[in-house]
């Protein structure tokens, strides 16, 4: 069965708001905020719903960036999540400025924190060929949309019609 799962970019003062993680065999590594959609719920709704129960931030505004594809036993953390098929839709998100620490209402398995990633240091990591060497570890299909998104600025907002 193929799921669909939404995901926040948000940004905010030259910073990337991330959920970070740690796994047994994995280790700390950081992910967008963001899951799976419910039966009868619209992706915007699963979208903002995720953002409050991960975050407890409201968005205030979003828009689809992309679309990527993820088959767990293409990637390296496929023994966490076996056969899982999702189609993540991505979105730019807005939320009014945060100032404060950030609480989850709702954490996610495996969830240690809520941290604002410099772009210039996930920038730096990204060019790191030695993975040891990397300042942030992130699972490799994020690792590879961020260097479309960060480094080589190819990834362009989607152009969406709403039936």
């Amino acid at each position: 069965m193929i799921r669909n799962t939404v995901r926040a970019l948000i940004v905010q003062d030259d910073h990337l708001l991330s959920i970070k993680k740690e796994r047994p065999g994995i280790g700390v590594y950081y992910a967008l905020p963001g899951g799976a959609q419910e039966p009868d719920e619209t992706l915007e709704q699963a979208l903002y719903r995720e953002c409050i129960e991960e975050l407890g931030v409201s968005i205030v505004e979003s828009k689809l960036l992309c679309i990527r594809e993820y088959i767990s036993y293409n990637h390296e953390y496929s023994f966490i999540m076996k056969e899982v098929h999702s189609l993540d839709f991505i979105y730019l998100c807005k939320t009014e400025p945060i100032h404060t620490d950030l609480n989850s209402i709702q954490a996610d398995i495996g969830q240690i924190g809520i941290e604002w990633l410099p772009i210039s240091k996930i920038r730096e990591s990204l060019i790191q060929d030695d993975e040891s060497m990397r300042m942030y570890k992130f699972p490799r299909t994020l690792h590879d949309f961020y260097i479309e998104y960060f480094l080589t600025e190819k990834v362009e907002l989607c152009k969406s019609i709403r039936f």
